[in-house]
């Protein structure tokens, strides 16, 4: 079962029940409790090396589409 009704707290008189399901959504997947230190510290790696490879194109890219637009510019003149 999954509870959807937020923080427990008590019912007050006339108040809405809490909506509970009896079958999770589709992909859903509880949330786990502790990820281990050998686990975080590559996760942060991967990361870490996933953005410096696209700093490094979007320099590229920039550089480029700059390039590009200054050529236009003096062909044009």
């Amino acid at each position: 079962m999954v509870w959807i009704g937020g923080p427990r707290r008590p019912l007050r008189a006339g108040g809405a029940k809490p909506l509970v399901l009896h079958d999770p959504p589709p992909g859903y997947h509880p949330p786990r409790r502790r990820i281990p230190l050998k686990e975080r510290q590559r996760v942060l790696r991967r990361d870490w090396v996933l953005e410096h490879i696209l700093a490094v194109i979007l320099v590229l890219s920039a550089g480029t589409v700059l390039v590009i637009i200054f050529i236009m510019i003096t062909t044009r003149l």
